[in-house]
């Protein structure tokens, strides 16, 4: 019986085993360790020039709010354009932007809305790298191991979180923000690299019939159509809208109530990447898992109600452990979230699928205003504590829909 259950340890890198898809993840690699040094110096660094929650809820909005004006219409072009060339043009808009913001920190120039502004564009290229890459992803490796490559996604997301933060507490620590900046820009290049050699091998894809005007609305009727497309589009609106944006007040947690700087506050943020990086490896491992809605719907309620546990501590080490625990459960919530939409879409609407799923990941900026509106008034342990407690009362009756459910009734017809 052991014997049988024994998974052997190459299955946790199936996927990786195609070099089109190693080269693909390795691109997300890059990428997502950058986006982790930028959050944490945005962060930092709104709060250091205004001193104000409020101010560093804002700066994390103009971050991600393109993805949410952005993020449809990325699928769109991703169901209709060459996938290598948005790729491409994403990953150099995201270079330009890490260029500016190096010369303007580094001559002095660059302040707060100079900051923002910049971010901003980050974020435009953010939200057009989401749906092309995971619809390159599928085209890459096939629905048989499609779990697979996302839970491998998700493992690059989660070492992006544990490198990115502790790379750029010690980089803003010890040589200000040219030196965080410069690391982003080192990495833009390589992604840029491996992605110029991975384009002449990315397949074509189906073209959907729909006019231009109308792709988008189509595609929207067609995904909404399928009960756990928009059981996974609901429950990720609230998870960024009320849980997610705890991570923009980590700055006010690490200065107001831990008493830590740039470095530890780095520390702090990697604990989540580690814990959700254990277990994507985990579900990465499993080659016939099947209990995708399950996942999903438990590890977000487990998220919310871990973090009202973080909200409440006043001790570094409990916060670091909690916050472990927080990434175990948000690795549920991650992994699963593509998998499912990109299993349950139908092959001509996968692109709009996860342009349509940018979006609903794009509502976290008005969560971030709104808990920095909260903090600055009350505290980021109460707003963090409030956001959950509400997030937990929302997700329960969808929550509760996917975990009593048969899986993905989609696939079957």
């Amino acid at each position: 019986m052991a014997a049988r259950l024994a998974i052997p340890p190459v299955a946790v890198l199936d996927a990786l085993g195609a070099p089109e898809y190693r080269r693909l993840w390795l691109v997300g690699l890059c990428l997502n360790i950058a986006r982790w040094i930028d959050l944490l110096a945005l962060g930092w660094l709104a709060l250091t020039l205004t001193g104000s929650p409020l101010m560093v809820g804002v700066a994390a909005f103009c971050r991600t709010v393109p993805q949410l004006a952005l993020g449809p219409f990325g699928g769109v072009l991703a169901d209709r354009l060459p996938s290598a060339r948005l790729l491409l043009g994403s990953q150099a808009l995201a270079l330009a932007a890490g260029l500016a913001l190096v010369t303007g920190f580094a001559t002095g120039r660059a302040g707060y809305w100079t900051l923002v502004g910049l971010e901003l564009v980050l974020g435009a290229a953010w939200a057009l790298d989401f749906p092309v890459r995971r619809t390159v992803l599928f085209a890459l490796v096939g629905q048989a191991r499609v779990t697979n490559a996302i839970s491998l996604e998700t493992v690059s997301m989660q070492i992006g979180k544990m490198v990115g933060p502790v790379l750029g507490g010690v980089l803003l620590g010890r040589y200000g923000a040219p030196g965080c900046y410069a690391a982003l820009v080192l990495l833009y290049v390589v992604a840029l690299a491996l992605t110029l050699g991975l384009a002449p091998r990315i397949p074509a894809r189906v073209k959907p019939a729909a006019p231009e005007p109308l792709a988008l609305l189509a595609g929207a009727r067609e995904v909404w159509a399928r009960p756990t497309i928009r059981g996974v589009l609901v429950i990720t609106v609230i998870m960024n809208v009320l849980v997610f944006p705890y991570q923009q007040m980590l700055p006010v947690f690490a200065r107001d109530v831990l008493r830590i700087g740039p470095e530890l506050l780095g520390v702090l943020v990697a604990a989540d990447g580690l814990g959700a990086l254990v277990a994507a490896l985990v579900v990465a491992a499993n080659r016939g898992f099947g209990l995708h809605a399950q996942l999903f719907a438990g590890g977000s309620m487990a998220a919310a109600a871990l973090l009202l546990g973080f909200a409440a501590s006043p001790w570094y080490g409990l916060s670091l452990a909690l916050l472990l625990l927080v990434g175990v459960a948000e690795s549920g919530f991650a992994t699963m979230q593509s998998a499912l939409v990109l299993l349950s879409a139908p092959a001509e609407t996968r692109g709009r699928a996860m342009g349509i799923l940018s979006a609903c990941i794009g509502t976290g900026p008005f969560g971030t205003l709104w808990i920095g509106l909260i903090a600055t008034h009350a505290g980021a342990p109460l707003a963090t504590a409030a956001c959950c407690v509400l997030a937990l009362v929302l997700m329960t009756p969808m929550a509760l829909r996917l975990l009593g459910g048969p899986g993905l009734p989609e696939q079957r017809r």
